[in-house]
């Protein structure tokens, strides 16, 4: 008998296992990879660092701490502000430091930009709380609803295979509102015009012109 409860429980582990590598949820060894769900999903889009750094130079804009400082969760500081009228084309959006630089949370980041949308695909690494790890797909556009804030709209958010239920996608929504006008507030930002355009992102309005940024705490880098 303990023999065929040992099987039977064997059997259900490893179905176990292939369904949640196969959704993208959890990463398995072998099984993730064999999936594609080991990675971000490809947006057919190459970021382009010296494309970033080439419209920063544009318009005065500085960043003299060391590239390996600008990262997601480092401290940024900013002062001054220029005037900046441009469209900041897809790769250089994805090649900014921040999308490139390793941290514990999350990498891969890539966008593609339509007219009135866009689409940002990424690997996240951790969901606090959680054991799960997976690539995330989502299309959203933003608006601007003041000359110091801006709210987004997500129309798809999917974890892995999985749709992300509407009311944790209003959860997000949030929290991306909050981060990103309170990010606004802190840099001086004004924005007098932001649109999605195909291939890029519109923007008419003040940018600080200095930002630098902490090293990033060790304990957040891979």
């Amino acid at each position: 008998m303990l023999p065929r409860v040992v099987m039977v429980l064997s059997v259900l582990v490893v179905v176990a296992l292939v369904a949640v590598s196969y959704m993208g949820v959890v990463q398995v060894p072998v099984l993730s990879p064999a999936f594609g769900m080991d990675r971000a999903r490809d947006l057919g889009v190459k970021p382009d660092p010296a494309a970033f750094q080439a419209f920063a130079d544009k318009f005065g804009i500085s960043r003299p701490s060391a590239a390996g400082d600008y990262t997601l969760s480092s401290t940024h500081h900013w002062s001054g502000a220029v005037q900046v009228d441009g469209t900041l084309s897809e790769a250089a959006l994805a090649g900014r430091p921040e999308f490139q630089n390793a941290n514990s949370h999350v990498n891969q980041i890539q966008f593609r930009v339509h007219d009135g949308y866009a689409e940002m695909s990424a690997f996240v690494k951790s969901v606090q709380g959680y054991p799960l790890s997976g690539p995330v797909y989502g299309q959203f556009s933003v608006s601007v609803t003041s000359p110091t804030t801006v709210a987004i709209d997500i129309t798809q958010l999917d974890f892995g295979r999985i749709g992300v239920p509407g009311n944790v996608v209003s959860q997000v929504q949030s929290t991306l509102d909050d981060y990103l006008n309170e990010k606004i507030s802190e840099a001086g930002v004004s924005i007098d015009s932001l649109e999605l355009r195909e291939g890029g992102v519109y923007f008419k309005g003040t940018w600080p012109k200095t930002i630098t940024a902490d090293p990033p705490d060790p304990n957040d880098v891979p």
